[in-house]
């Protein structure tokens, strides 16, 4: 732009005067841009960003600080203040926002200034999007009828586009030709062919596809007959377009009377037809004529003399006659249009807004704005959050981990994690009773509901279910879900060891402990007793947030039946179990971590010392009997490398025995005690004790966030459940461990 006003070239030097004063967190970037402004040269990107920036940095210049500057009582300004000028701004509160009025008034001439195309112009592939209707299926023939185009405006950047359905006006020729049915527009993923395409009476494109006969084909045509995948694309190329005058909101419309279908798309997302334009690579453009334009340049014969001339003249426009045959080989340089640089200004405010949202929603503000100012893409800095983000401890009120919604039988049995996670990854949210159970379970909570996010509610599993129908796809296979509990029950080593598992708590739970006992004295017949009293203290659980991220394949979430749903919470469980039971051995007790059993400092400690003895693992014994500890659910824990150590070491120079001898039971055991096999990392420690006195709790209600995004290149979404429990002791007596390895 070359139509600064003076009072922006003026600010923007006087901010260049104060650099000084700017501080450590001014871009190279504002600096450039600011000199570019005091010479009178403001980009059509920067006048984009001008106008959100002063609306985000307002309030910058409220401060006491900022406000003595303008008063004349200091003769220091902000890093605020300096920052405002280099962006053209006035500091004196009357003005303070009429560079921003200017930035606003130059992008919206421009946009009424734009037209739908310039006569010539190259553009890229364009698509859009329709569901499949379910009676059009073929199952002999692996075959769909459908409708796949019509007249029906569709929303562009350049307006409203209207297909024209004259039989004339579409080139059938390509996609008659046995045009591939691809997934997702990818060329190299095709599915199917196109059997049959053409116009119909009813002004409407047809078309017969057909899926191939291998597996992955087959796949998808199963998932169409069971309404999992509903939406097909097609993509087509625009040879001439009519011209036609903006209405009376201002918004362009146009009639392409030329255009060629070439192939279609199941797809999973619909193209955002309002971004299609100019994301295709340049060799897969092709030009556009304008009937109602007047022509530009005159006609040229291309060949190979003159290719290198319309290079060097930048020339981006070619004659009719030359447009079907070479005109997409040709060498040409951009130029950019007012369309263009209308495109460009709506793709930057896309851009903005979306990073903005993204920084907003996840705690990454700072860094949104530096990723505005620098230029990162949006997509980059999607994937930048993704990888950063965790899940933030928010305030919860714990009296609704439990609370049960309501379900009824019929709901308990319709309910489906796997459908969940399907329906935000397809994009369009949580959807019937997922979405009315996890809503619910949010109020109950007090815990917010983000647009990935459902929540597995308190009385899910507490039953075992039989199966029903899925009104997604339908359940495929009659089998049974099983209870959560109990498979989270049989995954836990604790568990198993006879830990006590305190399921459906609600807020901090206080246990009492007898810390001292009463004593007993013997006496004379009539003398008197000294009275003493029990002591007791308190064991307490509190709800502490456990995050377990899990990774599924796009193919098994596509899956309808209650064997993948079991899967899916059999995998949950188990990640989960390996967490808690980490935790109840070895957890830090630190960084919101339960403490763990090595970690409680009242616990007997063995040092072996060395190679394991038999001696050393009675010392264990010896610490925890000696303390009057139940006789009861008593194990030693340790790992395999232990384990293999005890069994290869024998007791003594004689005997021939070992350290640790085969149970007549099954398993290992020394003293006639079970050895108990622990391979997560306890550092390959041994621990003894009565396991009954071990506490797990479980506050019910997972939470669970899907993320679509980061992992999508590869075909997989990414599922963080949030739960919560905690890990005590009931008497640090009952437990003794070594102090070093027992496998050395």
């Amino acid at each position: 732009m070359d139509n600064v006003p003076q009072f922006i070239r003026d600010n923007a030097r006087r901010g260049l005067d104060l650099l000084e004063f700017a501080g450590d967190g001014l871009t190279e970037k504002t600096k450039r841009e600011a000199r570019n402004m005091a010479r009178g040269q403001v980009s059509d990107d920067k006048a984009v960003r001008m106008g959100a920036w002063f609306e985000r940095h307002e309030s910058d210049l409220k401060s006491p600080d900022a406000n003595a500057y303008v008063s004349g009582e200091s003769n220091r300004p902000t890093a605020g203040q300096v920052a405002w000028l280099l962006w053209g701004g006035d500091l004196d509160k009357t003005n303070r926002l009429r560079a921003m009025k200017w930035a606003q008034r130059q992008n919206n001439t421009q946009e009424k200034n734009m037209k739908p195309f310039d006569d010539g112009e190259k553009i890229g592939i364009q698509y859009r999007s329709l569901e499949i209707r379910e009676d059009s299926i073929n199952d002999e023939d692996r075959s769909v009828s459908l409708s796949f185009s019509s007249e029906e405006p569709g929303e562009r950047l350049r307006g409203q586009e209207i297909l024209d359905h004259d039989k004339s006006a579409a080139r059938m020729e390509r996609i008659n030709t046995g045009a591939p049915l691809l997934w997702n527009h990818d060329p190299n993923d095709q599915i199917g062919v196109v059997d049959k395409a053409y116009i119909g009476d009813d002004k409407r494109g047809h078309a017969v596809v057909r899926f191939g006969k291998g597996q992955r084909a087959q796949e998808f045509f199963q998932d169409v007959k069971d309404g999992i995948r509903k939406l097909v694309s097609f993509g087509y190329r625009i040879h001439r377009v009519t011209d036609t005058e903006a209405n009376d909101e201002g918004v362009n419309s146009y009639r392409v009377t030329d255009w060629e279908p070439f192939e279609i798309s199941l797809v999973s997302i619909p193209m955002d037809m309002t971004v299609g334009v100019g994301r295709a690579s340049s060799d897969s453009m092709n030009v556009v004529r304008v009937q109602n334009a007047e022509p530009s340049t005159p006609e040229i014969i291309i060949n190979q003399e003159n290719i290198k001339n319309m290079s060097d003249k930048n020339e981006n426009k070619v004659s009719e006659t030359d447009t079907r045959n070479v005109a997409e080989s040709v060498p040409q340089a951009y130029v950019p249009n007012n369309e263009d640089k209308a495109r460009f200004r709506r793709d930057e405010m896309k851009r903005q807004s979306g990073i903005r949202s993204l920084g907003e929603k996840f705690g990454f503000g700072e860094d949104a704005e530096r990723a505005i100012e620098e230029g990162t893409d949006l997509e980059t800095f999607r994937r930048s959050v993704t990888e950063s983000w965790e899940a933030p401890s928010a305030a919860i009120d714990h009296n609704g981990l439990n609370e049960a919604v309501g379900m009824n039988d019929k709901e308990l049995r319709e309910f489906s994690v796997v459908k969940a996670i399907r329906d935000i990854k397809s994009g369009k949210g949580l959807q019937g009773l997922e979405r009315e159970v996890s809503e619910q379970a949010a109020r109950n909570s007090g815990q917010s509901l983000g647009a990935n996010d459902f929540f597995i509610p308190a009385e899910y599993g507490t039953r075992d279910l039989s199966a029903g129908t899925d009104a997604d796809g339908g359940h495929t296979v009659e089998t049974q879900v099983g209870d959560l509990i109990e498979k989270l029950d049989a995954q836990l080593v604790a568990s198993q060891l006879g830990a006590t598992i305190l399921t459906g708590l609600t807020g901090n739970v206080s246990l009492p402990s007898m810390t001292g006992g009463a004593t007993a004295s013997w006496s004379t017949e009539d003398g008197a007793v000294t009275a003493t009293d029990q002591q007791f203290g308190q064991v307490t659980l509190s709800p502490k947030r456990l995050a377990v991220r899990t990774i599924y394949s796009d193919q098994l979430v596509n899956q309808s039946s209650l064997s993948i749903e079991n899967i899916v919470r059999d995998d949950l469980i188990k990640r989960e179990a390996l967490a808690v039971d980490l935790a109840a051995f070895a957890g830090s007790g630190s960084s919101n971590q339960p403490k763990g059993i090595i970690n409680y400092n009242g616990i007997g400690a063995v040092t072996f010392g060395g190679a394991p003895t038999f001696e050393k693992y009675v010392d264990l014994w010896k610490a925890v009997a000696t303390d009057n500890v139940p006789q009861d659910n008593l194990a030693y824990v340790t790992s395999a490398a232990a384990i293999a150590k005890g069994l290869s070491t024998t007791k003594d120079s004689g005997s021939g025995q070992f350290i640790m001898s085969e149970s007549p039971s099954g398993g290992f055991s020394i003293l006639g005690i079970p050895v108990v096999m622990f391979n997560q990392n306890i550092s390959d420690k041994a621990i003894y004790g009565n396991f009954s006195e071990l506490l797990i709790g479980q506050f019910a209600s997972r939470k669970l966030t899907v993320d679509p995004f980061s992992l999508a290149a590869n075909g997989q979404v990414a599922v963080t459940s949030n739960c919560f429990y905690d890990i005590n002791v009931r008497h640090e007596a009952s437990f003794a461990a070594s102090a070093d390895s027992a496998a050395q």
